[in-house]
């Protein structure tokens, strides 16, 4: 009951997923896989692992390097148990897991509709452009904004503060281990959900930003446009980020990273007079990504804040 769930975040020691395996596997060292006896729901116990309270325990009882921290069979099995009865813990489980569920098919949907708005812009863009379409660099039909060394902008008060948006972040999302920063700074620093992040070092991704407001670190772009809609730029920044990767990787010496002349040389063809009639075709998918991405956050902090709640009794079910 361990490992990557299809769209879980990167595993820390003491992290516990949900694996929905295709075929048979073998299990690594340093992962180890629960089987529920009796008649106590394999999802509950999983949900029980994933209470932060617990979590935290496990953390804390890590030994060896931060690189091999690890958890010995005897503490987990010392877990001091107060589970419910069995009828609510399989309704315990039945609520989570369809918020789970919900979050998963939210998911689904966006891969979806990325693949869906890659294999049109492929179409009409690049394979069937025409040589009269007005020819702009990247940087030319989109701006980007470097974010600011956060760490020179410690939070003031516990009230004035956002958390700060680093590249971890941008994979992983914002976690109680994320920094904060004050929010005394220009408001064109603030990300939102739904605005159109590049990490330009180290591990190169164009993301529509899914997370909480937060401050924009350096080594990320915060890309916008005054004459072009969202889906032109987050796309055409896409479709040059293969390009940008192996730019990145070339620089085998230092931390891989693209200059601003690359986005100088990104070329971007369009025919100026038909973006509004094309945009009807790309504007609603993009538009139902952002929408899934909020409703998804609002369905993982409800089961996040529910999750301990129920755990602890202070919420029952039904």
């Amino acid at each position: 009951m361990t490992g990557n769930h299809p769209h879980a975040k990167s595993q820390v020691v003491g992290d516990v997923s949900k694996y929905k395996l295709e075929q048979n596997a073998l299990l690594n060292q340093r992962v180890g896989k629960f089987v529920a006896k009796k008649e106590t729901p394999l999802d509950f116990i999983y949900f029980f692992l994933k209470d932060r309270d617990v979590h935290n325990y496990l953390a804390n009882q890590s030994s060896g390097s931060a690189n091999q921290a690890n958890i010995s069979k005897s503490t987990i099995l010392g877990l001091k148990l107060n589970f419910p009865d069995l009828p609510e813990q399989k309704a315990i489980a039945e609520v989570l897991s369809s918020l789970d569920d919900k979050i998963d098919l939210l998911y689904r949907q966006n891969e979806t509709l990325e693949t869906m708005a890659e294999t049109l812009f492929q179409q009409w863009f690049i394979e069937e452009a025409e040589e009269d379409w007005k020819e702009e660099s990247l940087s030319e039909v989109a701006n980007f904004l470097n974010g600011l060394a956060c760490q020179k902008y410690p939070p003031k008060n516990p009230v004035e503060k956002l958390p700060v948006l680093k590249i971890r972040e941008l994979k992983n999302g914002i976690t109680e281990s994320s920094d904060w920063a004050s929010t005394d700074i220009g408001e064109e620093y603030i990300v939102e959900n739904g605005d159109v992040i590049f990490s330009w070092s180290a591990s190169l991704l164009v993301k529509l930003w899914d997370g909480e407001t937060s401050i924009l670190n350096q080594h990320l772009f915060k890309v916008t446009s005054e004459r072009f809609p969202k889906w032109f730029i987050y796309l055409w920044c896409k479709y040059h980020l293969e390009r940008f990767q192996a730019i990145a990787r070339a620089h085998a010496t230092t931390m891989g990273h693209i200059k601003r002349k690359d986005l100088d040389e990104a070329l971007v063809k369009y025919p100026v007079e038909r973006i509004d009639e094309i945009g009807e075709s790309f504007e609603p998918i993009i538009s139902k990504i952002i929408e899934n991405n909020k409703q998804k956050k609002s369905l993982e902090e409800l089961r996040d804040n529910l999750l301990p709640k129920l755990m602890c009794r202070e919420a029952r079910v039904g």
